[in-house]
């Protein structure tokens, strides 16, 4: 975001907005970012530079105990001077409306009218907002909320105008967010919801080049200047045994006869132990560290240095850990509180321990207290140096690896730096959730009267919750503690809650993440879903396309896309037997076009009795089956009156979606266009949603890169990681059904079909249903596989207790119906299918 901001400078944007998010703490540090990375000065030295530019507020108006509020920080003396010199104006202001209200006002009395009047060039307005789908979405069209709107006041003047308010006026609202499912599923009229462009940058890794772009560029600095995301925390490491970053366990579930009670009574010493090797996983990580070269008072707050330089040298890095228990204040301070019982308690007896609470301080560990309980269970502390030399081990195939060999020898050292240096100094802090409050970790170096001390938080345990959900950065961040839950987990509020990803390259071996099993799975879906959407846009930026807010939003099974603005579930797949009801009572020359599909199937090939093992005669079918093409080809012949899907829908533009994430030349999705284009049906029963699938899942066979993607029978492994060749695209046998009453064509009466009786609906558009008889095991197949009596292939599904897909690899079927109308010109063609397991699938996120 600060790079876009210079290039805004250096382009000669007048006026530069800041977005900082909704929190005093992320704005305070989106502020001093600004100062050091993009205006080169500190909060002493700002004022030098006021010649070559205006920042408000000022330093000294926020950065200290007596913040100002807007109607102080927002200076209109200074802001005319600026203008009158023609030197440009940085604003860095929250996302808070009583801001956003004083900015707007302060922006309509500094840039008048008369101002704009006497300008002979546009005056240009630059807004970047920051953490853009927090408070910046709007969720319906009815929706009361205001910061949408003020900040499109601020170049409108009008909260309910979104146009610059003069002529001599230019604005640019530059969106950033690591999480836009809500900007994209947002209602379309928000002025602030994706239109012009959507652009995903890159991450430095061990690949990529400058075209076609992909997720990440090569760093040549190698695994030391990686991001570390979802790839490395979940998947690198993953089958590393003792190496591996993340440890679960799985979350208790109530036992046949146990009650309550005893449940909650397991589950309290699960976290318990959950809590405890984390700790432990902490505290040697830190001894460990502290032994390395130039380490030694890395940690050592008692220490003073006369210059900030000579603090900062010694100070070589932090060293943090994130306990995230819930969402609830209370839990945090019972957290921390919970971390002093586990310092002072015997071994297994944690719970036992009682506190003044009202007088007990969370922030003071006794060193001694650590020191009696790694007496008391030495051998779980140093079973720790192995495990951090075994992901040491897995990761010293990455480019430009710098990580020492970590030896269980070395336990005596580090068992002395573990009293000597590293227990005197940790500190246990509660991060408030209060949005007003300035709880930032501080890892910048500190004044003590004349000297100087390494940053406070260079060796802190960090107890939050909602406050490290939202852009505030932990440095040094290496072991994290998530026991949090979600009756509904939403992906976007979950994945920013993942504050172990960044740039942990230098010390990539001591990063753990514990939690439960579940929640690591739904973290694993979350990456892949992210990295879907990430793909698609940046295939648009390859092609040059303006994909403006069509973009493709995925959710899954257990979790949904966003839970700030309503959506809709739309699954990829239709299902392991969709059956296409619709029926044409209206155009009988529609009709009739549909009746000639079966008359064209009928002249195709050897056709034999379907015939079962009672020798009675359940239709006729095709000797040889065809291909998903094929089948495409023959489903997208169908029309319908009532049913021609709008090309422009979101449920028809995802296919187009796929079409370019996937690098497929021709349409999956080809209905018919006609003048009143509507869907008749939901997709899971809509001709040329199941031709496009079937397209899509041939396109898939064999070796595809398909992101976001994942197997039918196999939700959880990603399509690529599944074994999808060739034997998972099934063919499909064609059959025609019988039923008791005669056919009128000619044609097809001289094939020996026969016609089904079905009930049609009210509206006379779809059929009550279409399947008929059922088949509950033994040797008597439903409808539904009674293609099993021809080809044999075992094991023979059952449908008893619910619809029952077909095993992966087992052919499909298409079983055409010719359902009696003897009220209408010409008898009507219906079809249903049986899909075998292993097809593509992923569930998209639509508006509503």
């Amino acid at each position: 975001m600060l790079g876009v901001a210079a290039m805004a400078l250096d382009a000669g944007a007048d006026l530069l907005v800041l977005l900082a998010g909704t929190r005093v703490g992320l704005w305070l540090q989106t502020y001093e970012r600004l100062l050091a990375q993009l205006d080169g000065s500190t909060t002493e030295s700002a004022y030098k530079r006021r010649a070559d530019r205006l920042i408000l507020p000022q330093p000294e108006d926020i950065l200290y105990e007596q913040r100002a509020d807007p109607t102080r920080y927002l200076q209109r003396p200074l802001a005319r001077q600026a203008l009158r010199a023609d030197r440009p104006i940085i604003c860095v202001v929250p996302k808070e409306d009583d801001h956003l209200l004083m900015l707007r006002r302060f922006l309509a009395d500094v840039i008048s009218e008369k101002h704009l009047d006497s300008m002979e060039r546009p005056y240009s307005i630059v807004v970047l907002d920051d953490e853009a789908d927090d408070a910046s979405v709007l969720d319906s069209d009815h929706s009361q909320k205001l910061t949408p709107r003020l900040i499109s006041s601020l170049w409108s003047g009008d909260p309910d105008s979104s146009a610059t308010r003069h002529k001599n006026m230019l604005a640019t609202y530059v969106a950033y967010t690591a999480t836009p499912q809500a900007n994209f599923l947002q209602a379309s009229h928000n002025p602030l919801s994706p239109r012009d462009f959507n652009a995903s940058l890159r991450i430095p890794g061990a690949t990529g080049g400058i075209e076609p772009r992909s997720l990440s560029y090569s760093e040549p600095l190698g695994i030391r200047s990686y991001y570390c995301g979802g790839n490395i925390f979940y998947e690198r490491l993953r089958n590393a045994g003792d190496g591996a970053i993340c440890h679960t366990s799985e979350f208790p579930e109530i036992r046949p006869g146990e009650t309550e009670t005893e449940l909650a009574g397991r589950h309290e010493a699960l976290r318990w132990s959950m809590l405890s090797d984390a700790l432990r996983c902490y505290f040697v990580g830190a001894a460990v560290r502290s032994l390395a070269p130039g380490w030694t008072r890395a940690f050592d707050h008692s220490t003073r240095y006369s210059s900030q330089s000579e603090a900062r040298l010694a100070a070589r890095g932090a060293h943090t850990m994130l306990i995230h228990p819930s969402a609830r204040k209370e839990d945090h301070f019972q957290t921390a509180l919970d971390v002093l019982r586990w310092t002072m308690a015997t071994p297994g007896c944690e719970a036992d321990v009682r506190l003044d609470e009202e007088n007990e301080q969370p922030t003071t560990i006794s060193p001694s207290w650590l020191e009696r309980r790694l007496s008391q269970e030495e051998t779980e502390w140093s079973a720790w140096l192995n495990r951090f030399e075994a992901s040491r081990i897995a990761l010293a195939t990455m480019p430009r690896a710098p990580y020492s060999s970590i030896s269980a020898a070395d336990w005596p050292k580090v068992r002395e730096a573990l009293v000597e240096k590293i227990f005197p100094n940790v500190r246990l802090r509660v991060l408030n959730s209060d949005p007003g409050s300035d709880d930032r970790p501080r890892f910048d170096v500190t004044e003590d009267g004349e000297n100087y001390r390494i940053p406070a938080d260079s060796l802190s345990i960090f107890v939050a919750g909602n406050v490290l959900s939202r852009g505030l950065t932990l440095e040094g961040l290496t072991t994290s503690l998530f026991l949090r839950g979600a009756a509904e987990p939403a992906a976007d509020t979950q994945m920013q809650m993942q504050r172990w990803f960044g740039y942990r390259g230098e010390f990539l071996p001591f990063c753990r993440v514990f939690t439960y099993k579940d929640q690591l799975e739904l973290f694993r879906r979350y990456q892949v879903n992210d990295d879907a959407l990430k793909t698609e846009i940046m295939t648009s930026m390859d092609v040059g396309k303006d994909n403006g807010n069509s973009v493709l939003v995925l959710q899954g099974e257990a979790f949904v896309a966003t839970s700030k603005v309503e959506a809709r579930r739309a699954p990829l797949s239709p299902g392991p037997r969709p059956s296409i009801r619709l029926i044409e009572t209206k155009d009988d020359d529609l009709a009739q076009r549909n009746l000639q599909v079966a008359v064209d199937l009928l002249d195709d090939g050897e056709w034999l009795p379907l015939t079962d093992d009672d020798g009675l005669e359940r239709g006729l079918i095709r000797s040889t089956p065809i291909g998903p093409m094929e089948l495409a080809t023959v489903l997208d012949r169908l029309r319908y009156s009532h049913h021609a899907p709008n090309l422009s829908d979101e449920l028809s533009r995802r296919w187009e979606n796929y079409a370019q994430l996937l690098g497929i030349d021709r349409p999956l999705f080809t209905p018919p266009v006609q003048r009143a284009p509507q869907y008749g049906a939901e997709p899971q029963s809509c001709p040329y949603s199941i031709a496009a699938y079937l397209r899509l899942w041939s396109h898939l066979a064999g070796d595809c890169s398909a992101p976001g993607f994942f197997p039918t029978d196999r939700p959880n492994i990603p399509w690529n990681f599944s074994d999808t060749g060739a034997a998972s695209t099934p063919k499909f046998y064609i059959a025609f059904r019988h039923g008791q009453k005669n056919v009128r064509d000619p044609r097809l009466a001289s094939k020996g079909v026969r016609a089904v009786t079905r009930g049609r609906g009210p509206d006379d558009r779809a059929l009550q249903t279409l399947w008929g008889t059922r088949g509950y095991g033994n040797s008597y197949f439903g409808d539904e596989f009674v293609d099993y009596y021809f080809h044999r292939t075992a094991p023979v599904p059952s449908i008893q207790g619910g619809a029952t897909w077909r095993p992966r690899g087992h052919p499909g079927l298409a079983l055409f119906h010719i359902v009696s109308a003897p009220d209408l010109p010409t008898d009507l063609l219906t079809v249903g299918l049986g899909l075998p397991h292993g097809g593509p699938d992923h569930i998209a996120a639509l508006r509503p």
